[in-house]
């Protein structure tokens, strides 16, 4: 006659045979939330990267814009604006040059003006430095 294993001997058995269906599932599952979460973290990264970078071309249009501008005779430096593409979207630099009252009486002086170059609809993307005529030639007040 064959003897049946006793209920210890049952469940010693089983818990030793490996992982339930249901454990398997529950560490598929965890697993697979951590890997979402980290492919989330991973795909805000890189947008940021992006972002950054995209904003370091505009800054570099808006410093090449000024650089432009000090090249010019002092009278030619006038206001106006620009279409630049940076990576496939147009964005559109405006440039002001008004003079500017440097000495606090309240009449703007006629050899100093107040150079603003800045990117429309991008706020904090803009430049501004003040220019005066020395003999013709622009020269700029730190």
């Amino acid at each position: 006659m064959l003897s049946r294993p006793s209920l210890n001997a049952r469940n010693r058995r089983r818990s030793c045979a490996g992982f339930t269906l249901i454990e398997a599932s529950v560490a598929v599952v965890i697993l697979g939330l951590m890997a979402t979460s980290i492919g989330a973290m991973y795909v805000a990264g890189l947008e940021s990267l992006d972002a950054g970078h995209e904003r370091m071309l505009l800054d570099s249009h808006v410093r090449s814009r000024v650089e432009f501008l000090m090249s010019q005779p002092f009278d030619q430096v006038t206001g106006g604006s620009e279409v630049v593409t940076v990576k496939g979207q147009n964005y559109t630099i405006n440039w002001s040059a008004p003079l500017v009252d440097l000495d606090g009486d309240s009449l703007p002086e006629a050899d100093a003006k107040q150079l603003t170059v800045s990117v429309a609809g991008e706020p904090g993307c803009s430049l501004t430095v003040i220019l005066v005529d020395n003999e013709g030639r622009v020269g700029k007040i730190p």
